[in-house]
């Protein structure tokens, strides 16, 4: 049996009961009933139960009854059950008083009705309970049945799994990203005492519990799994149902994704892409291929993200699908329709951009930026970078979109520019100049820089870091000011000092383009 003192108190004849004391105890679980007819039975008294008496034992002790109604309360008792009318007219007041001070309902029961009757119904209602309980489990269990037989990937995956287990639910990454969660909880509380142990388990959240189920495939652990109940018990089959979704999810997050080993949609298109790259595919066959696997993503404009991680990275694999999965079901990138390949050179991703955010390349940028935060927040992840391309509008342009990713990469590992997420516009100015000389890019740079950089020049180091990050950071005082932990009025203060060294005039974008193309020249020869 598992009630509440409240739902108890529906169920004909209890229904009859009149609650006289302990309010505010309730919610109290009722697990069974006994009945006291013996002075020693409260030290027989189990969590959750429910004593009933005609009060025989206790009608001349009132310190035997108190005594019985606290030691209900320490081992978790769910209240306690008089008969009144045989052996006592009235419930002395200070059992009142003492069951409102421990929270402990105290029922006066229906005269009229046996103990036997009143146990009888609770147990038929806790029956009848748990069967319509089953009934819905088994059909659940179908409705996962049925989705997992599409066998489809999916970015409303998460949407449709709550739905179906009626629960909200968070879905992490194996690094600990939140991909998806509709709980009420901040991602700080979801991801309280990260990293978990690998095994399925119930935490606590207040009023409510969640159980975590790790996602486990064949190379390990790709991420976890929860689902959020605010029932105080789940019948073993509903932890079952639970395990069947962390099952379904698995599949979606992890083994379609196993580079070179799955021969699904995504890793025939891989080298459908990596063939026409390489020139070694016609266009016409390319978009015939495209076509037969329902790839719709540059049927609308389109913006191209090559991301790498150098191989010597430890777990570089693992690493690479993980940004996949964050790439596919980040909340901020849901907007976008997308595709993801794995080449030679990395992950391949092309994303549908809506008509809105055509020429408008920051809100992408900024989702991009967004979603990898996590991610490169830890130490332990070094060299992972994506770099971006221009929109594109024709499908016939998307080599060129592959090619301006691999020229922002190699222009970046030339000119040592740090960014985790780069776009092309980036590197324009070093493609325009590329081919100058190395003498005359070092007398530039000399000429416009010298009264910083130059020989015997004492300026304090702390203008020159700041100088720099400032066109690190395309011109912001507030990102600057961020990366050098420093008030924004102190970065305004030191750009002031500088401009007055440099001869020169920020707010001018003629002195801005001297200076920019000074420092590329500088990292470039470095």
């Amino acid at each position: 049996m598992h009630l509440t003192v409240e739902e108890a108190l529906t169920i004909y004849p209890l229904s009859r009961a009149k609650l006289v004391a302990g309010e505010k105890g309730l919610s109290r679980i009722l697990r069974s009933v006994n009945v006291m007819d013996a002075p020693d039975a409260g030290d027989w008294i189990k969590s959750g139960e429910m004593l009933f008496t005609t009060a025989f034992v206790m009608k001349d002790h009132l310190d035997m009854a108190l005594s019985t109604l606290r030691m209900l309360d320490e081992r978790g008792g769910a209240g306690l059950g008089i008969k009144v009318g045989r052996y006592w007219d009235q419930i002395p007041q200070e059992l009142y008083d003492e069951a409102n001070r421990l929270e402990m309902p105290i029922l006066e029961l229906p005269f009229e009705f046996t103990f036997s009757d009143q146990m009888d119904a609770l147990f038929n209602a806790e029956h009848t309970k748990t069967t319509k309980k089953l009934q819905t489990v088994l059909e659940k269990q179908k409705q996962l049945m049925q989705f997992a037989l599409r066998n489809k990937e999916s970015s409303d995956i998460f949407h449709m799994i709550s739905g179906i287990l009626g629960q909200p639910i968070a879905v992490f990454g194996q690094g600990g990203n939140v991909l998806f969660h509709n709980t009420s909880w901040s991602e700080e509380i979801i991801l309280h005492q990260w990293p978990w142990t690998k095994s399925p388990q119930w935490e606590g959240f207040g009023d409510t519990r969640c159980f975590r189920i790790p996602l486990m495939d064949s190379l390990g652990c790709t991420g976890f799994f929860k689902v959020y109940v605010n029932s105080p018990l789940m019948l073993k089959e509903e932890e079952a149902l639970f395990h069947q979704a962390a099952e379904i999810l698995t599949y979606h997050l992890g083994l379609d994704i196993q580079k070179g080993k799955d021969p699904s949609r995504q890793h025939a298109l891989s080298q459908v892409f990596m063939d026409f790259f390489q020139r070694e595919l016609s266009f016409h066959d390319f978009m015939k291929s495209c076509k037969s696997y329902h790839l719709t993503v540059m049927s609308t404009t389109y913006q191209c993200v090559l991301t790498t991680i150098p191989s010597e990275q430890p777990g570089a694999t693992r690493l690479l699908n993980e940004v996949r999965q964050l790439l596919i079901y980040h909340p901020q990138l849901q907007q976008y329709e997308s595709e993801h390949f794995y080449l030679a050179d990395g992950l391949f991703s092309i994303f549908a951009l809506p008509e809105e955010q055509t020429f408008h390349k920051k809100d992408f940028l900024t989702s991009l930026n967004s979603c990898l935060s996590h991610l490169t927040s830890k130490t332990s992840v070094a060299g992972l970078h994506c770099w971006v391309s221009r929109v594109k509008a024709q499908p016939e342009l998307i080599y060129n979109a592959f090619k301006e990713c691999l020229e922002t990469h190699h222009a970046a590992e030339r000119l040592r520019m740090s960014q985790t997420v780069l776009h092309h516009d980036s590197i324009e100015l070093f493609s325009l100049f590329q081919h100058l000389s190395e003498e005359a890019m070092r007398g530039y740079y000399n000429y416009v820089l010298e009264p910083i950089y130059g020989k015997n020049k004492q300026v304090d180091p702390e203008l020159a870091l700041t100088l720099e990050v400032y066109f690190e950071y395309d011109g912001s005082i507030n990102e600057t000011s961020r990366y050098l932990f420093v008030h924004r009025n102190t970065v305004s203060y030191r750009l002031e000092k500088i401009a007055d060294l440099l001869q020169m005039d920020f707010k001018k974008m003629s002195d801005l383009l001297r200076l920019k193309l000074a420092f590329l020249f500088r990292n470039y020869l470095k």
